[in-house]
């Protein structure tokens, strides 16, 4: 899907990237344009980075961005983009997977640890022990680091058309693990996994919204924070 993924689902991503500017300040005060973090080296990792959105929004406040995927489609259109907008000097996108029992020897060089901010958007579901993916995320965290999500609720009030949604996606429908998350199980993930100082969970009032084939579908989402102790 990564050829027509922008395509597809570009109001979401527009939505997204407004959604990741206004929290912005709220998930972190330390980005090259606070007082916090002035003059030093400020590290982004996106996981199951897609094609970069998160990215491509805070790349101008940071230093280094590095985007993971195991897709290499979407490895080529993250840095695609990343060209596109200027920022191919400071964003790079790889194939990788933190999830297998053991990582590759070329994801664990300094590159790839000490990070300001971990950011995972829109994956979390899909992923098949999400308790094991916020542990190997908040290992990549220096201490005081950010873990950032952004998911779906499992009932949310901008809910429409999810019992269609299984037909017109049944491509994808086998990759969904967990239909949604609440509250409660993002403060037990982030707590499980070491980076549950300063918890915050917000739910987003404007819906996710995207179409297929003529049809429009709507999902409630949330933003969780949380920082490596």
């Amino acid at each position: 899907m990564s050829k027509t993924y922008k395509a597809q689902f570009e109001k979401g991503m527009k939505m997204i990237h407004r959604v990741v500017q206004e929290k912005r300040l709220w998930a972190s005060d330390t980005w090259t344009d606070t007082e916090t973090g002035q003059g030093k080296e400020i590290k982004v990792l996106e996981y199951a980075c897609g094609p970069g959105i998160v990215s491509t929004t805070l790349a101008p406040f940071a230093t280094k961005v590095v985007g993971l995927d195991v897709a290499e489609g979407m490895v080529d259109e993250y840095n695609s983009n990343a060209r596109e907008a200027g920022f191919a000097d400071k964003m790079v996108g790889r194939k990788g997977d933190l999830l297998v029992e053991s990582v590759s020897d070329d994801l664990s060089g300094p590159d790839y640890s000490d990070f300001d901010v971990v950011f995972v958007s829109m994956a979390l579901h899909h992923f098949e022990k999400p308790d094991l993916a916020m542990k190997r995320l908040g290992e990549r965290l220096k201490k005081g680091g950010v873990c950032l999500i952004i998911d779906i609720l499992p009932h949310g009030k901008h809910d429409h058309n999810a019992h269609e949604m299984h037909n017109e996606f049944a491509e994808t429908t086998h990759t969904i693990k967990t239909h949604g998350f609440t509250l409660e199980d993002m403060h037990k993930l982030y707590e499980a996994a070491g980076v549950a100082m300063k918890f915050d969970f917000q739910v987003i009032d404007e819906p996710l919204e995207f179409e297929r084939d003529g049809k429009k579908f709507s999902k409630t989402i949330f933003i969780a924070r949380g920082q490596r102790q």
